[in-house]
């Protein structure tokens, strides 16, 4: 930064801008020299001051407090050489509202207050000037306060093999992912030297690399940079990437004293008025002497953190300590991530990581979090992309580890997707279409709650049955349905279909699964509803399809297990729970909840057209169309109440079908299919990707 002297103070600054010469002679017999320290504030909120200042060398930040505390601080604006502040409280008489506060050794000159109003009425040019100024300062100023208020810092914190650089890589390959799912501004800044950097190899555009945290904070005019698009001329948005300094800035002991903690402090929340995510990359070998001077101030600044541990046992006994978590300057959430599993990454694999983690035991740092997903290894698909500098989902998309990191980068843009599945009897067909379109639209099913014959398509589906063999399961289901039995408990015997869920599921498990899959009961014993998400599934399967009266229940204990169609229809709430953003209900009910009508016309019909009988039908339906007309019509009036927390439904048009008419329900696969297609429109509103 060059030295300004009162000639070329004049010549630089917007304050001055064509002044007459007899103006510029007058203002420069007024200034007066004057030096601050780094980090000295020169203007206090709320006290007069009674100076205007302009900038000569060095850098100054505009502090607006927002709350109690110097962490309420949010940073308005950096200002350099040839800028000027102080003007406002000297034209109203009213205190500053903003403190101002030097970020390096700083000269300045000054006016006082009355060579100040003095020359504002003698320089009818500085008068035009200072109206400018203001115009444009209010104008940054409330575009940064309320872009500020979008953005989102996330704590991405690494616990992982030291000696295997490419599990680092996996913070790239999330903010690729998190750019392309939520089409917004995405900075990745590493916390660590431009050197020890494993993210910036990647940079494929000409302006994704941008200037770092300590060098924002030495030159203010590079924060210009971080406002550069972060999309390609074909659409195609990309992270943009920074780190905290180079290897030269480490050494320098003024960036980590009291004074260097508040301009990061500053600056980050400048970089974040800048963007909508700011991932903010931290590891437990995060080197000296600032790794507590970072993790305090990203603790302060992040609402969620999200901690990716490795796999290995010397990952996992670190990851048990996690005294981060515990600091009292992290108030936020933390969810856990264990990457470079080699076995499935099944719920089974994944409860078992949680045990090892102590997730949710008392007294332990990890006491309040979670552990969301397992993300499978492929060490050999990330050589590979660190060699073509790639993303996985540039290099292979339909890759595991890539379907992980997606489901990482929606988690953290809130796009995690539950499905909830009705039920209906045969009307059960339309699910095979609903889950055809959503599939063919790449619509990521995160989550799956199901009741009653509801369970039957998501289930077969993530046992790696096709479309094809799920309808032909359907069809077959006819056959185990109808087999009479005294009816002590129900009309039917459920023997035929308990043995058919058997050779269907086998002993798979819900624990074997690697989609989080839930299925909704009703337990008599208790009145209560009853979620099935362990054990085994077909056990699960016939619970929930025991419709009361007509199947039996199932006894677990002393618990009384029945359908739930009566209680909870369409589980939406069930796939909140589980951890889903965006909740779609494929509801199956027939027809709207029954309303009430008058009973005159045809009373008056029947005693119009009978003399005899008068008021006797000539035939009573069966009984067993009876008891699934009345669980229909409650069904109907409870789903529309258990579906009201859904942000999508999918309403296929239906007709009545008979419990024993399986054969019919085909025809139902269609209008499953264009339903979920009209409700398209209102997907891709949550999920911007969606083509």
């Amino acid at each position: 930064m060059r030295d300004l002297e009162p000639q070329q103070l004049i010549a630089s600054s917007v304050l001055f801008r064509n002044l007459q010469p007899d103006e510029a002679r007058a203002i420069i017999g007024r200034l007066r020299v004057i030096t601050y320290p780094r980090g000295q504030r020169i203007i206090e909120r709320g006290v007069l001051h009674g100076q205007l200042y302009i900038l000569a060398t060095g850098a100054v930040s505009v502090l607006l407090q927002e709350g109690a505390g110097a962490l309420a601080e949010v940073t308005l604006a950096r200002l350099g050489p040839g800028e000027c502040f102080g003007e406002m409280s000297l034209i109203t008489g009213e205190v500053p509202t903003a403190t101002v506060r030097a970020e390096q050794d700083s000269t300045l000159w000054s006016l006082s207050q009355s060579d100040f109003l003095m020359l504002v009425g003698d320089c009818p040019t500085l008068s035009r000037n200072i109206n400018h100024v203001l115009s444009e300062r209010l104008a940054r100023t409330n575009q940064l306060v309320l872009s500020a208020r979008h953005a989102e810092c996330i704590w991405l914190h690494f616990i992982d093999n030291p000696d295997v650089p490419l599990e680092r890589s996996l913070a790239l390959h999330i903010a690729q992912a998190l750019a392309e799912r939520s089409l917004k501004r995405v900075l990745l800044l590493e916390l660590c030297n431009h050197e020890q950097s494993t993210t910036l190899r990647f940079a494929s555009h000409p302006d994704q690399l941008r200037s770092g945290l300590l060098a924002c904070i030495q030159s203010p005019e590079l924060m210009g940079q971080h406002r550069a698009p972060v999309i390609t001329t074909a659409g195609r948005h990309f992270p943009a990437l920074a780190t905290l300094t180079n290897a030269a800035d480490q050494d320098q002991p003024q960036a980590w004293d009291a004074s260097g903690q508040e301009a990061i402090q500053a600056t980050l929340s400048e970089l974040a008025a800048h963007y909508d995510y700011l991932l903010l990359v931290t590891t437990h070998t995060t080197p000296a002497p600032f790794a507590h001077v970072i993790t305090q101030h990203v603790a302060r600044q992040c609402q969620r953190a999200i901690v990716l541990v490795s796999a290995s046992q010397q990952a996992l006994s670190l990851a048990q300590q996690a005294d981060f978590l515990t600091s009292s300057a992290f108030s936020g959430t933390c969810s856990l991530f264990v990457a470079h599993v080699p076995e499935v990454p099944t719920i089974g694999a994944q409860d078992r990581y949680a045990t090892q983690l102590g997730i949710g035991l008392a007294g332990t740092p990890l006491t309040n979090a979670r552990l969301e997903r397992l993300l499978p290894a492929d060490l050999p698909l990330l050589e590979r992309c660190w060699q073509q500098r790639a993303s996985l989902s540039q290099l292979m998309p339909g890759a595991q580890l890539t379907k992980a990191i997606d489901f990482v980068a929606r988690f953290i843009a809130r796009q995690t997707v539950g499905i909830a599945f009705g039920g209906g009897g045969a009307r059960g067909f339309a699910h095979i279409g609903v889950l055809k379109r959503l599939l063919e639209h790449e619509i990521p099913l995160d989550y799956i709650s199901a009741c009653s014959i509801g369970l039957i398509t998501p289930a077969l589906y993530l046992m790696g049955k096709s479309l094809t063999e799920i309808e032909e399961t359907f069809l077959d289901i006819q056959h185990h349905i109808v087999q009479w039995r005294f009816p002590r408990t129900s009309l039917f015997s459920n023997q035929r279909l308990k043995r058919a869920f058997q050779q269907l599921a086998g002993e798979l498990r819900f624990e074997d699964l690697t989609t989080p899959f839930s299925v909704v009961a009703v337990d008599l014993a208790t009145h209560a509803g009853v979620v099935l998400d362990r054990g085994p599934i077909w056990l699960a399967g016939l619970a929930s399809v025991a419709l009361p009266g007509i199947f039996p229940p199932v006894m677990i204990g002393k618990h009384i297990l029945v359908d739930a169609g009566m209680y909870d229809p369409v589980p939406v709430e069930v796939a909140r729970k589980m951890g889903a953003d965006i909740l779609i209900a494929s509801e199956l009910a027939e027809q709207p909840p029954p309303v009430h009508e008058s009973a005159r016309p045809w009373l008056a019909e029947t005693e119009q057209h009978q003399q005899h009988n008068l008021y006797t039908a000539d035939r009573s339906p069966h009984i067993v169309d009876l008891l699934l007309r009345s669980y229909e019509m409650a069904m109907a009036t409870i789903g529309k109440h258990s579906v009201s927390e859904a942000d999508v439904i999918i309403h296929p048009k239906l007709h009545r079908v008979s419990l024993r008419q399986f054969s019919e329900g085909h025809k139902f696969i269609v209008a499953g299919y264009e339903a979920a297609e009209a409700a398209l429109p209102a997907l891709r509103k949550r999920l911007p990707w969606v083509k």
